[in-house]
Order: C-alpha cells, then structure tokens, then sequence
C-alpha cells in the first residue's frame, strides 16, 4: 500500500535519490540523480553543446549570463524528448530564481539556434510559450525564490487539434489548442536556459534544481504537479 501511495519510485546509481512515478526521464541537479533511456546515466551523456558541469551545485544547475552554462539535450535525454513531444508530454521545471524569472526556459528547434532555426517551440521562465505560429500561451511569473513550472505540449485532443497548457506554483492551467502538431519538421536542438544565439535571452541568474518529463498530462492534472 505505501508503494502506492507513493509519488516517487526509488532509483539507483548516480548520485542516488528518487524518481517520480510516472515518469519518463528526470534530471535532479541538486541530487545528482540522473534517469533517461531506461537507466540511470551520468549527466555529461544527457547534456552537451555549451554545457559546464562546474555550473551544478547543490543548489541546482545555474545558469546566467556571465557563466557561460549553455546545455544542450543530447544521447538518451534527447530522444525521449524528441518521443515525448511527438506523442504529446508534460514537462516540469522546478527553479529557484534570484530574481523575478526572466530568459529562456527551453528552446524547441529545427536549427541550431533561435536565429537559424526555420520553426520553433520556446518556453520563457516568466511564463511564456509560443511557436513561430500561431501558438502564444502566456501564464505570468513574479517574484524571487522557488517557482514550479508544469507545461504540456502537443496533447492529442482529437478533430485534428493539439493542446498547450502551462500551470505555475499550483495555479489552475492556462490553456491554448491548435491545429496542427508542429511545424517542426524534425526536434534538431532542445536546449535549456538559452536559444543557443548568444547571451542576450540567457535564463537571468536561475538555478534549474530538476527537469522532469512525463507523458501528456490533462490541465486538471497540471497545478497538483506544479505545487
């Protein structure tokens, strides 16, 4: 019964810690708990690109301007993205910001970066997400500290259409359905805390404390996991 009750499953390997349920994939930064692909895995095979692992602390992965921290999801942490987002997923951010939260959470592209990708998904950490279509999803963010951020992207919800929706800090779910999947024609780059263009669009002195994926959640679903 305590199994069940449960809302995290045991891990093994890394830095030890815990995975929770449901789960595909699941980057704890401040454990060193590292879980995609099936296995647990040392973090430099799930992040590269302009990727410093001096950035990881206890306090999470911090990522500002002036450090240079710029991953990129590569091996294992890449293809269940890539697999999420074509079967529709849920994807959260737990942070803690030293300031009002500002930059580029995550970054969806065709291309290498924001400036040469033909088509792309960009979710911003003061509660933004948008394509190069019609897609512009705004939930607002304020305020210094420890924020949760829970999106879901690309839900089938039947007649051709597609739900995005975003909840923060246990709010109730913004919502926006489109017609169309993605324009994507293949997920190239999926990078965190920058567009890959440069510093200007760099997450504003953030710890990302973990990153975890699950399967397309509904909205109702989404302020419990953002609590």
């Amino acid at each position: 019964m305590g199994f069940l009750l449960n809302s995290f499953l045991t891990g093994s390997g890394g830095g030890g810690g815990l995975r929770p349920a449901g789960s595909t994939a699941y980057l704890d930064f401040v454990n060193a708990y590292y879980y995609a692909g099936g296995s647990t895995q040392a973090i430099a095979s799930l992040l590269g690109g302009g990727f410093d692992s001096g950035a990881i602390s206890g306090s999470g992965m911090r990522i500002t301007p002036s450090n240079g921290n710029q991953p990129k999801a590569i091996g294992d942490w890449l293809s269940d993205l890539a697999a999420g987002l074509a079967a529709g997923c849920t994807i959260l951010f737990d942070i803690n910001s030293a300031i009002d939260p500002a930059g580029f959470l995550m970054f969806i592209g065709d291309g290498a970066n924001y400036d040469v990708a033909d088509e792309a998904i960009i979710a911003s950490a003061d509660g933004f997400v948008a394509d190069y279509w019609d897609l512009s999803l705004s939930a607002p963010i304020a305020g210094s500290g420890l924020h949760k951020m829970a999106m879901t992207l690309q839900r089938d919800v039947g007649g051709g259409d597609y739900e995005y929706a975003w909840s923060n800090d246990g709010a109730a779910a913004t919502t926006q359905t489109v017609n169309y999947l993605t324009h994507l024609a293949s997920v190239d780059t999926i990078l965190f805390g920058h567009d890959g263009a440069g510093t200007g669009n760099s997450l504003d002195d953030i710890y990302i404390r973990s990153i975890t994926l699950y399967p397309a959640k509904i909205p109702a679903d989404l302020p419990a996991l953002s609590a």
